[in-house]
């Protein structure tokens, strides 16, 4: 289960979702998803600052504790690369983010491993096939060398990266919109055969209108057809070996490291 609201109702419905599964009697250890809280958004889109981040997060966190399977903290890089960034700065600035929210709640009292199993990364994903898959793959080794700079007892599954991807919104015509099919697939392809743990295909008609019953059924199938009839959940980095993307995967990693 994956939640979108505003960040000022954001521990309300942590508790929420607390008090329901655990009276419902659910096993909350098997109780998986996010709420997508992401406190810059404002500053990102509106350039309103919020200075009380920190104390807002430790709000959320204290509210979804009972609940270790979902993940509040989001560093929402896909405002942007919608924006029109290049991969290495949407990969540079996500990294950062992601740092900050390590100190600033690390200095608040919360451990690594606690922050790093409730820290989701999403992530756009544009037309340049190749780039975006080296992108995330990139984006999982600059993670884990970030968390185990903190200690070499966190070069485990701690350092491990949770992403999520979505498909770009800046790259889509609206005039012949059916072709937004097509460009949706291949970012869907990146994504998925660089190994990230949940994908959010947008309807092609998305950019003109309200999506309709078909279009968000077909955006469905087109991530299904890659699951059930090409396997892409099969094989674990089935880029791994390749000259040419290891390559890309080496330049995008420096330069954001770099940024």
């Amino acid at each position: 289960l994956n939640f979108t609201c505003c960040i000022s109702v954001a521990s309300k419905l942590a508790g929420a979702l607390v008090e329901y599964l655990t009276g419902a009697g659910a096993n909350v250890k098997e109780c998986k998803g996010s709420i997508n809280f992401d406190p810059f958004k404002k500053q990102l889109v509106k350039g309103i600052s919020n200075p009380q981040w920190v104390a807002m997060c430790t709000e959320l966190l204290e509210a979804i504790r009972p609940l270790p399977g979902f993940r509040v903290l989001t560093v929402n890089a896909l405002n942007i690369s919608n924006a029109g960034a290049y991969i290495y700065q949407e990969l540079g600035y996500a990294l950062a983010w992601g740092a900050e929210l390590l100190d600033k709640l690390g200095d608040a009292g919360y451990s690594i491993e606690e922050l790093t199993s409730r820290i989701k990364f999403v992530f756009g994903v544009g037309s340049n096939y190749f780039m975006e898959i080296a992108k995330f793959r990139a984006a999982r080794w600059l993670w884990a060398q970030i968390v185990g700079s903190y200690g070499d007892q966190y070069k485990n599954e701690t350092a491990k990266i949770h992403q999520h991807a979505t498909t770009s919104m800046w790259n889509k015509t609206v005039f012949d919109a059916h072709v937004n099919l097509l460009r949706t697939q291949t970012e869907t392809m990146s994504a998925a055969i660089a190994g990230v743990d949940s994908i959010t295909v947008l309807p092609f008609d998305v950019t003109y209108q309200q999506s309709d019953d078909f279009s968000e059924r077909i955006a469905r199938n087109q991530q299904l057809l890659l699951k059930e009839e090409c396997h892409f959940d099969k094989v674990i980095d089935p880029s791994a070996g390749s000259y040419y993307i290891e390559t890309l995967t080496n330049s995008i990693g420096e330069e954001a490291w770099k940024l």
